[in-house]
């Protein structure tokens, strides 16, 4: 999102290119940064931090994990402390092989440090016994703490909001219990990353724990560049805008006399104020105004400019999942594929659309009955066949 207007101006005006080119370099130092950090933020890196609250019967006390290495190659190293009312420190080195494979899982908290083979694991569980529960729906045999344990899937495969960088993070979720016991031992797992499986929950007679939180401070610092990055687009893109109303070019008074007859509902894109008198306020400048503003063409009237994005969108249909059966051309929009364009108005924000009036054209849709979207998609075929797109 931080430089996507920026973006859509340079593919639609070489003039406009010309302007922008200062705020290119801008954000180049910016957008440098962030790359030189792990491109996603749902990845595990030395710093990232899981806390629990455990129970032990009438005691309580929080286990803070950090990651201290992350070799994809070689090892995984977890320290680990309890906090509070049970104070206990210890180090878990793991092949990191066993994230995938590790058919034995280590809950119960010892001081001391352990070394594990590829079949052992603490805190991160194996991949395999998350896709027999999640995926697979199998029962799934897990040893845990050295004892033999059978669980069935409990409940339907979820998302679960995880507290992340303090913010809740949906992350797939999955349940299982033993069912040979009048106590059943319930797990709970994550898909924290891909291939990445932690340790959500566990409940064991009168022992359980609980995943409380999960920090990342490479991720934090990644999100605050992109900010600093969109926050400065943003201020740049505002000074470069228009500074008084730009005037909207408006279809030949007999010319739209027809149209208005033949195709009503299109026709009223022509006097449609998306900010309803002035009680909506317009929270972006659209591509429509930063042309006018550079001396840039745009389209002949407000209903081509509105099938010029229509345009545009088919032509990223693959981005906006446009299952259109007919193609477009120059003189062709089938009303099936028209009413396809039109949804992605309403399955998608404004500012996850290109065009000259995304934002415009985003209120005019969603502001349509069913019944009048279906009438404008029919209107839109009519129109099309009759005077083609326009640039």
């Amino acid at each position: 999102m931080i430089v996507k207007q920026l973006f859509f101006y340079f593919v639609i005006s070489t003039t406009f290119m010309k302007k922008i080119i200062s705020i290119s370099f801008a954000l180049f130092f910016y957008c440098q940064l962030a790359h030189a950090l792990p491109p996603q933020d749902r990845k595990i890196n030395k710093g990232t931090v899981f806390n629990y609250m455990v129970k032990e019967g009438l005691v309580t006390y929080k286990v803070k994990v950090t990651v201290s290495e992350w070799d994809e190659d070689l090892n995984v190293k977890l320290q680990w402390q309890a906090l509070g009312a049970k104070t206990l420190k210890a180090e878990t080195v793991q092949p990191y092989l066993s994230l995938l494979y590790a058919s034995q899982l280590k809950i119960q908290m010892t001081a001391g440090n352990e070394t594990f083979s590829n079949d052992i694991s603490r805190w991160l569980v194996g991949y395999d016994a998350f896709d027999f529960l999640y995926n697979m729906d199998m029962d799934l045999d897990l040893k845990i703490d050295d004892k033999n344990m059978r669980f069935t899937e409990s409940g339907n495969d979820i998302k679960k909001d995880i507290l992340y960088n303090n913010v809740k993070t949906s992350m797939n979720y999955v349940q299982g219990k033993t069912v040979s016991s009048t106590a059943p031992v319930i797990i709970g797992l994550i898909e924290y990353a891909d291939k990445v499986i932690l340790l959500d929950n566990y409940s064991n007679g009168n022992f359980s724990l609980q995943l409380v939180s999960i920090q990342n401070p490479v991720a934090k610092q990644v999100a605050k560049i992109n900010k600093l990055a969109e926050d400065m687009t943003q201020d740049l893109l505002k000074a470069m805008g228009p500074k008084r109303p730009v005037p909207l070019k408006k279809m030949e008074p007999a010319k739209f006399a027809k149209v208005k007859k033949d195709y009503p509902v299109l026709a009223s894109i022509e006097n449609y104020d998306g900010t309803n008198g002035g009680k909506v306020k317009k929270p972006i400048t659209e591509t429509y105004e930063f042309r006018y503003n550079s001396s840039s063409p745009n389209p002949p009237s407000l209903v081509d400019c509105l099938t010029a994005d229509m345009q545009i969108l088919y032509n990223q249909k693959a981005k906006y999942g446009i299952a259109a059966t007919e193609g477009l051309g120059s003189k062709s929009l089938p009303s099936a594929t028209a009413k396809k364009i039109l949804e992605v108005y309403l399955n998608y924000e404004y500012n996850n659309i290109p065009g000259y009036r995304p934002w415009t054209h985003w209120r005019f849709v969603k502001g349509l009955t069913e019944s009048q979207r279906d009438q404008l998609a029919t209107e839109l075929e009519g129109y099309i066949s009759q005077y083609g797109f326009t640039e």
